[in-house]
């Protein structure tokens, strides 16, 4: 990564850029200014969140340019403030704090985006802004229609970002939710493994919708992730000290939400849940890993136990007004717990360092306008 000369042009944007396909190239350049139109709204970026993908993009494993360039802005995890509004837009005014939603529906919408559940487009041929097909929000601003974003309340002007990234576990609670409460009624106890920023998020949620929380992860006891989790009420499980499967309560869990990616922690997580159980997926594996699994007996046990297995990807506008509504509930309940997720904040000049993750960091922001929290 590096930083390249910026067009200085009144019209061009700042922005971070980079080839898809092509390992390491990103940089500090330049896109045109979009003009308003009716329908749409100029946003002025404050902060963007760093994630996994867009690392996976910095390695050149998958990304897309908008049709027609070579090269993509980067970034889906945003915070903007509205300056100006076009033409027939009455639902946002100036000033207003919003979240830009990410996945656009597919054209001609399929039967699910038509009903605004891009999520689960039918033909994949949906677009994701800093991921597929559309620029990012790595940049001071961007025009996009009213309908793309979500208003937030100003008392989340610190930790807004974290709003696209709470989206995936709203989805995915709520999967995992309605699917157990089909046999047993509530549940009483839920395990996360990861305790990266959607496990955390996750983790929060689930406390506030009344569950006893577990987080494992491999980080020591007393250090700064065992700490958080532990301040918020959860259990937190040491794996590489504790297997567990030795820490896991008598029954098992009720719900199991796997935050890593990590394939061999998921078949862990599957035998760890309980009668009725349902496991999760918000992580996609990478790599390769060879397993010894039984999965005879694997599948013996979620049939006479009815437990379930499910994956869940992206989020519908319903689950960006759901998070916008959480994220508020969790600044009041947990306080100064939900600021400390983002460990690292730098300056849009300085964006590489977000991209070097040190062991106990959380989430990594770039703060896009000066002066922002």
């Amino acid at each position: 990564m590096t930083s390249g000369a910026m067009n200085s042009a009144s019209d061009a944007v700042p922005a971070i850029v980079i080839e898809p396909g092509k390992k390491g190239g990103a940089q500090l350049g330049a896109v045109a200014r979009e003009p308003i139109t009716a329908g749409s709204v100029r946003l002025a970026v404050q902060a963007v969140g760093v994630c996994g993908t867009d690392a996976e993009i910095c390695e050149g494993l998958y990304g897309q340019a908008p049709a027609g360039e070579r090269q993509l802005v980067l970034g889906h995890e945003a915070l903007a403030r509205v300056t100006e509004v076009g033409p027939g837009v009455e639902s946002l005014a100036v000033g207003q704090l919003v979240v830009p939603i990410v996945r656009r529906p597919c054209q001609p919408p399929c039967a699910a985006c038509s009903q605004g559940r891009w999520d689960e487009c039918l033909t994949g041929n949906y677009q994701e802004h800093g991921i597929k097909g559309l620029h990012g929000f790595m940049r001071q601003e961007l025009v996009v229609g009213a309908d793309a974003v979500v208003p937030l309340p100003e008392a989340l002007a610190e930790v807004g970002m974290l709003t696209e990234p709470l989206t995936i576990v709203e989805k995915a609670v709520e999967r995992a939710l309605a699917l157990h409460q089909l046999g047993s009624g509530e549940p009483r106890r839920a395990l996360v493994t990861g305790a990266g920023p959607v496990g955390l998020l996750g983790a929060l949620l689930l406390l506030c919708r009344g569950l006893e929380v577990y987080v494992v992860d491999r980080r020591p006891a007393g250090s700064p992730k065992a700490q958080l989790v532990e301040s918020v009420g959860a259990h937190y499980i040491d794996d590489s000290a504790t297997p567990m499967e030795q820490a896991a309560p008598t029954g098992g869990f009720d719900i199991a939400l796997e935050a890593t990616g990590y394939a061999p922690l998921l078949f862990r997580a599957l035998s760890a849940l309980g009668v009725n159980g349902v496991l999760v997926l918000t992580g996609v594996t990478g790599g390769h890993h060879e397993l010894d699994v039984d999965v005879n007996l694997m599948n013996t046990t979620m049939v006479l136990e009815n437990q379930a297995m499910v994956g869940s990807v992206n989020a519908a506008r319903r689950h960006y007004q759901q998070a916008a509504q959480d994220l508020a509930a969790f600044v009041t309940r947990f306080g100064p717990a939900v600021p400390a997720l983002i460990t690292e904040r730098v300056p849009l000049s300085q964006f590489a360092q977000a991209f070097d993750k040190a062991p106990d960091a959380i989430k990594s922001v770039v703060m896009v306008a000066e002066g922002a929290r």
